[in-house]
């Protein structure tokens, strides 16, 4: 275990529960305060809950908080919308420390020892400046003489600096949304900004109690090991307590190690550590050091890493709302899907009952005819259902594309040799550019996903070409599928296009085809193939669009960029389906 936990679970506790009471210090009822009168609470908006909170986002029993041996415990209790301890989600037991902040819907509270002035010490010489990040008004100020008020030329150059710098930053980290992508960016900008020995961004660590370092650098950008002795201890803990930045001064390891020697330049190392603010609570730090005789953090630094940390704490709360927001929606849309697929799945089943009833009558009676339409039928509803749960899967899967360099028109090749029989039976041509047979078309895709895609986009054609069929009351070959692939001008892009003279389709159908449980089909569709190939291309980053005509048919064109990094294709390792 770590230094960090170690010294927070040293620190002194209250000696019995009743000696603990619950502040809030956000949301509706902000500023009021509740003893405990039990060694296990619950809270939540309902009656039912020992402690009920005015917060319509919070459940009804919301989450419970456990004294055991000494400590005390939080637990969420399945709740909607989660319960969060300094920006992180809690999904266990997990311990909590004194004064640090808990979030539950718009509310967030602090357990508070009523018998002692603070939770934890701290001697003001080591601070020598303090910034309130919401205000950037300094809370503890200069021993030296601060710079004259007066504006200068200078000094207007050194702002529009800084100025352009949290732009830049902006501009940077405005467009990544996965939260661990954020880390490394964070880190990489500041290093452009503010020169450093050591840099590292600390998050909150459910287990040990403290924060703790997820992604380092050194003076020349390179990634370190995270190591928390690097870190010193008090300066994190003031910036939690107080949700304040700090810049530190400390030449007391220098002095120890140089006492003997004289005429050597006095080494001062300077600490900057500020939270990285977001809307409701402190979802991370970012801490700097620097050792050097010549140079030394300035109160200037600190508001710049302060606002660049306010910044990049807001871009992590976004980062972790849309994750949430997103498996909300998938957790929804499985179960809308559950619910208004219910009748399309009992078709299915019936189908399948249906075809194996003749099946073994075919056989009982030697009639092969019969047996041979009855496998038609199950080999059609066996598809049916293979293909609704690959795209409920599909609907419900966080997993992101696995992306390798593949010859795309063998993926087209691969789908086409898999549904061409099955269309054959039916009376339907399915046929390939012959440029698709003849040129390698190398693109990085998932090829999975994109097999999917092909075949829910057959799949949809196929449907069209048999409803014209159905409406002309003919027997005869009345359908033909075209697919065909090419590159974009610049050839950066990939265009895969696929075709049919189908029942066609109006302006209105084609700009909402691919949103979720829309479908022209009635029964016969599920709203689904169409959507989860869209979200399909669009985690390739590419588009996905369709035109077509009543009466004329159908064209679907998707676009794939042919690479996801700077890598050409000429150096990557090419990957054939198997």
């Amino acid at each position: 275990m770590n230094n960090v936990s170690e010294k927070n679970k040293s620190k002194k506790a209250p000696a019995t529960y009743r000696d603990t009471t619950i502040k809030i210090i956000s949301g509706a009822m902000r500023g009021t305060e509740m003893p405990i009168r039990k060694e296990a609470i619950t809270l939540g908006r309902s009656t039912e809950s020992d402690i009920q909170v005015d917060d319509t986002l919070i459940s009804r029993v919301h989450c419970r908080l456990e004294w055991d041996e000494g400590k005390w415990y939080l637990n969420d209790l399945k709740s909607t919308n989660g319960t969060w301890m300094v920006g992180r989600k809690v999904d266990k037991k997990v311990f909590i420390p004194l004064k640090t902040s808990i979030r539950i819907g718009n509310t967030i509270f602090e357990l508070i020892d009523i018998y002692a002035a603070d939770t934890q010490s701290f001697s003001s010489p080591f601070i020598a400046y303090s910034i309130e990040p919401e205000t950037l008004v300094s809370s503890i100020p200069s021993a030296g003489k601060r710079p004259a008020a007066s504006p200068s030329i200078r000094l207007l150059k050194e702002e529009n600096q800084r100025l352009s710098a949290v732009y830049k930053f902006q501009n940077m980290i405005a467009s990544v949304l996965d939260e661990k992508e954020l880390y490394p960016k964070i880190l990489d900008a500041v290093m452009n900004i503010i020169s450093v020995d050591h840099a590292y961004l600390l998050l909150y660590d459910l287990d040990s109690g403290d924060f703790s370092p997820v992604e380092g650098r050194d003076q020349n950008g390179k990634i370190k090991i995270v190591d928390n002795s690097k870190i010193r201890n008090n300066v994190v803990d003031f910036v939690k307590e107080n949700k304040e930045s700090v810049l530190s001064m400390d030449d007391s390891f220098e002095k120890k190690r140089f006492q003997e020697l004289t005429g050597v330049p006095k080494i001062i190392t300077s600490t900057m550590c500020v939270p990285m603010m977001g809307k409701r609570q402190i979802n991370g730090m970012v801490y700097l050091s620097l050792s050097s005789t010549t140079e030394k953090y300035s109160e200037d630094d600190l508001r710049l890493l302060t606002v660049i940390g306010h910044t990049a704490g807001m871009a992590v709360e976004n980062s972790r709302l849309v994750e949430f927001n997103l498996k909300n929606e998938r957790l929804v849309a499985t179960g809308a899907t559950a619910a208004g697929l219910s009748h399309y799945i009992k078709n299915i089943l019936a189908g399948l009952d249906g075809s194996l009833s003749l099946l073994k009558m075919g056989l009982d009676e030697k009639d092969f005819l019969l047996a041979g339409e009855a496998s038609k039928i199950l080999h059609k509803n066996h598809r049916r259902l293979g293909n609704l749960v690959l795209d409920l899967l599909n609907i419900a899967s966080e997993q992101k594309p696995e992306f390798s360099i593949y010859d795309l028109n063998t993926i087209i090749q691969d789908v086409v040799e898999l549904i061409e029989t099955q269309l054959k039976n039916e009376g339907i041509a399915l046929k390939v550019d012959s440029q698709v047979n003849n040129t390698p078309f190398f693109v990085e895709v998932d090829a999975k996903g994109i097999h999917r895609v092909l075949l829910n986009l057959i799949s949809n054609a196929e449907h069209a070409i048999l409803a014209k069929k159905e409406i002309a009351n003919t027997d005869s070959k009345c359908g033909t599928i075209l697919i065909s692939s090419k590159f974009n001008d610049k050839m950066d892009y990939a265009i895969v296009t696929l075709s049919d003279d189908g029942i066609g389709i109006d302006k209105d159908e084609a700009e909402a085809m691919f949103e979720l449980f829309v479908t022209s089909k009635g029964s016969a569709g599920t709203g689904l193939g169409l959507a989860v190939s869209k979200r399909i291309i669009i985690g390739h980053e590419g588009n996905i669009t369709a035109t077509g005509e009543k009466g004329k048919g159908c064209t679907i064109a998707f676009s794939l960029p042919v690479s996801h990094n700077e890598t050409t294709t000429t150096t990557r390792t090419i990957t054939k389906m198997r």
